[in-house]
């Protein structure tokens, strides 16, 4: 760790909780409860020493019956719940990104929109159709000039344009099957996708939006889910779909190996040295935490009932 003193967060899905950690330990220090059912994935908003947490609803992807409309806001240096973005008459809010921009774009699936919220006010400036309900989850560009969603069943990347007016769609990228897990490099031109029906990583072309190419994932049986790129795009992980499995590419994609983690692995971080990786397994209610040179597990603390994500945050 640098001298920069970094908390940690972590969104208890299965607890319907959000909980603080200690960074070295992983114990929990503090949990905040009295979400609605459930609150899915997070977005850390370093210049407002926030986080956001979407309130998905009590299903899945494709099953939820009872779709949520808010998102919790939270103070990372507080510890506290400051309240909920009503985001009514959508639905399903999913992941969430911060643009170049400052604001944050948000899949609300159920409504097939993307929201754009202020978050030094946490108010909605405006909303972005797009052409699929199955939108799932997002990614942004470096240069903060283009959105590109997966719509997972559709088999689809939709690309919207944000230099055009309040956001235009301007492509949408056929994709040889369903995709899973989407996220742009932040070193170079291209984004990933995972493909929902075997264990691949589709590579494509930013400027282009064409599919360049496909890589195997070895080690990997079934399909995968979550990519996720460190922040400084020197690292990416792609994370078994129900598969205790998860593998390490470089920035330049080429493969450092597979890890074994726990059940259902569902999403994890980079430490903010790079050196270690954190994996939450749902289904078992624990971490793995992994050693990066040596690609070993060298912890598996229990932490709530079953996270899907967590992340660091500075402290200030």
């Amino acid at each position: 760790m640098s001298e920069t003193q970094y908390g940690l967060i972590a969104v208890d899905k299965q607890g319907s909780n959000v909980l603080f950690l200690n960074p070295e330990t992983f114990a929990v220090e503090r949990e905040l409860n009295a979400f609605p059912p459930r609150p899915h994935e997070l977005l850390i908003l370093p210049k407002q020493h926030k986080a956001y947490v979407p309130i998905f609803g009590d299903g899945i992807h494709g099953d939820n019956p009872h779709p949520g409309h808010k998102i919790a806001v939270i103070d990372l240096l507080k510890r506290q719940t400051l309240g909920f973005i009503d985001i009514s008459p959508l639905e399903s809010p999913h992941t969430g990104r911060l643009g170049r921009d400052g604001y944050v774009y948000q899949c609300c699936e159920n409504s097939a929109t993307i929201l754009v919220i202020d978050p030094d006010t946490d108010r909605i400036l405006r909303k972005i159709a797009v052409p699929s309900h199955n939108t799932h989850r997002l990614t942004l560009l470096p240069s903060g000039d283009k959105l590109f969603t997966d719509n997972e069943e559709d088999a689809s990347v939709t690309v919207v344009d944000l230099t055009q007016g309040d956001g235009k769609v301007v492509d949408n990228i056929v994709m040889p099957a369903a995709i899973s897990g989407i996220a742009a490099s932040p070193k170079h031109p291209w984004l990933v996708a995972t493909d929902g029906s075997q264990p691949l990583l589709h590579v494509i072309d930013a400027a282009s939006h064409q599919r360049v190419k496909s890589l195997s994932l070895a080690g990997h049986q079934q399909p995968s889910q979550i990519v996720r790129f460190s922040e400084d795009g020197s690292l990416l992980v792609v994370i078994g779909d129900d598969e205790p499995v998860i593998s390490l590419f470089d920035g330049e994609l080429n493969p450092l190996g597979q890890v074994a983690v726990g059940n259902k692995p569902m999403d994890g971080c980079f430490s903010p040295d790079n050196r270690t990786l954190l994996i939450a397994n749902e289904e078992d209610g624990t971490l793995s935490v992994i050693d990066i040179a040596t690609l070993t597990v060298i912890a598996t603390p229990t932490v709530g009932r079953g996270c899907e994500v967590l992340s660091y945050f500075e402290m200030a």
